[in-house]
C-alpha cells in the first residue's frame, strides 16, 4: 500500500478525467514542438531526469504525480524537494497519468519546466575548449545519446547547427538521462555556428571521407570543434568548405557508416585520450 507522503502541500482534488484541460495540455506539450514554443514550457518525466533538472536549477511550474505508479524509489523525497520551489503539485488518477505519460512503464512523476535560452552567445568557453557541433541532427534519440557521450568525455559545449529536432523533445531528455538539462548546449544556423567557432579561434575538424585522414591523427589537444553531419546526408557543402581538417573513422566491414551517436563516441573518446594524456 502507498504510504502517506511526508511532503506538505495543499492539493486540489485528484484529477481523474481524461478530458481534463490539464491532462490535455500535458499531451499537447509532449507531442507538439509548436505548443512548447508557444507556452515556453516542456515536460520532464522520470525521477532521475527531474532530479537532474532540479540540480541544474531549471524553473519548474507544475508537477503531476500518481502514487499508483510509484516504485518506492524516493518519489516522496523528490516531491518534497518541490516544497522549496514555486511549482504547483497536482495528483492524477492512474488513467489520467497514463494518458499524459510518454513512457510504457511510467514511474509516476511528470514536471513542467520553462524552456531556457539556447543562443550561442550564452555559452562560456574556457581555455582550449572541446566543442561538439552537430549539423542538421534529426533524431531525438540520437541527440540524447550523443549528449551522454559529450558529458562523459568532457565536452565543454554542444552546438546544434540548423537542428531538425526540437531540443526540448521529451525523447531527447529521456535518452540523455536528463543530461540535456545541464549540458551547455546552443542552437543556431550554420552561419551563426561558424561565426561562433571562428570568434573563439577553434580549429574545425569535420567527419567525412573525401581527403580525410584517420580520426586518431587529428590534434584535439588545443581548442577544437568536432563536427558531425546529419544522420542521412553527412556533412553538406557549407561545412565541407569551412572545415579545417577532414577526419574519418576507418572501417574494415561492409557498413558504409556508423550511427551518429557511435561516431560521436569514437571521436570524443580519442579527444579525451589525447587531453588526459597531456
Amino acid at each position: 500500500m502507498y504510504a502517506k507522503p511526508f511532503f506538505t502541500v495543499v492539493l486540489s482534488e485528484i484529477i481523474l478525467s481524461l478530458q481534463n484541460s490539464r491532462v490535455k495540455e500535458l499531451v499537447k506539450l509532449r507531442e507538439s514542438p509548436r505548443r512548447r514554443r508557444e507556452l515556453g514550457l516542456f515536460p520532464i518525466e522520470g525521477l532521475r531526469e527531474i532530479e537532474v533538472g532540479i540540480d541544474a536549477e531549471r524553473n519548474f511550474t507544475e508537477v503531476y504525480f500518481c502514487p499508483s505508479f510509484f516504485r518506492k524509489r524516493g518519489e516522496d523525497i523528490l516531491l518534497h524537494r518541490f516544497n522549496e520551489t514555486e511549482a504547483e503539485l497536482f495528483e492524477l488518477g492512474k488513467d489520467a497519468f497514463a494518458k499524459s505519460s510518454y513512457r510504457e512503464n511510467p514511474d509516476g512523476v511528470i514536471a513542467l519546466a520553462q524552456t531556457f535560452d539556447l543562443q550561442p552567445s550564452r555559452l562560456s568557453l574556457g581555455a582550449s575548449p572541446l566543442v561538439l557541433v552537430l549539423d542538421e541532427v534529426e533524431k531525438p534519440g540520437n541527440l540524447g545519446a550523443v549528449l551522454r557521450s559529450a558529458e562523459a568525455f568532457g565536452v565543454n559545449a554542444v552546438l546544434l547547427s540548423d537542428a531538425a529536432v526540437d531540443f526540448f523533445n521529451p525523447n531527447v531528455i529521456r535518452s540523455s538521462q536528463g543530461l540535456s538539462l545541464r549540458m551547455p548546449v546552443a542552437v543556431g544556423s550554420k552561419t551563426e555556428s561558424l561565426d561562433f567557432l571562428r570568434a573563439h579561434n577553434l580549429r574545425i575538424c569535420g567527419s567525412g571521407s573525401k581527403n580525410a585522414v584517420p580520426f586518431w591523427e587529428g590534434d584535439f589537444t588545443n581548442g577544437v570543434a568536432l563536427l558531425l553531419g546529419s544522420e542521412r546526408e553527412g556533412l553538406g557543402p557549407f561545412w565541407i568548405e569551412n572545415q579545417d581538417e577532414s577526419l574519418v573513422i576507418p572501417m574494415s566491414g561492409s557498413a558504409g557508416s556508423q550511427n551518429l551517436s557511435v561516431s560521436a563516441a569514437c571521436f570524443l573518446s580519442e579527444a579525451a585520450r589525447q587531453r588526459f594524456s597531456q
